[in-house]
């Protein structure tokens, strides 16, 4: 499918769910540029496009997302993208790991380029589509 067709169809199931663009395409790679630079670590995201019925991607990284199938040159197409930012860093064997969590530098760089997000858990989602 190209770029056009996936647009046309991405405003049709657009339309026909009676949703509108919350998320321009350059707001999305700052968001993907962020997450490589600007976080403690890259947290896992998972991902879900309009015109898809389910998630297409879990637990991706986000240098992965430039490379998976230009997955942000298809940006127009994100309905959500579920950050969790948190980690382990292992310890050894016999100590538990460490619980890194990078939530209130996530939300520092979604104020700070006005990204909309909710928050439910720890899990931050913005949404594409609403």
């Amino acid at each position: 499918m190209t770029s056009a067709e996936l647009r046309e169809m991405t405003l049709q199931t657009a339309n026909t769910k009676g949703l509108e663009s919350c998320m321009s395409v350059e707001k999305w790679d700052i968001l993907r540029r962020a997450m490589m630079n600007e976080m403690p670590f890259q947290p896992p995201y998972t991902l879900k496009f309009l015109t898809d019925e389910s998630p297409c991607a879990e637990d991706m990284n986000w240098h992965e997302a430039y490379v998976y199938e230009g997955l942000f040159n298809g940006a127009f197409a994100v309905e959500w993208v579920k950050i969790r930012p948190c980690t382990q860093k292992v310890r050894g064997k016999l100590i538990a790991p460490e619980i890194i969590d990078a939530g209130k530098e996530l939300e520092g760089i979604l104020k700070k380029y006005s990204i909309p997000y909710e928050e439910e858990n720890g899990v931050y989602c913005i949404y594409g589509y609403r």
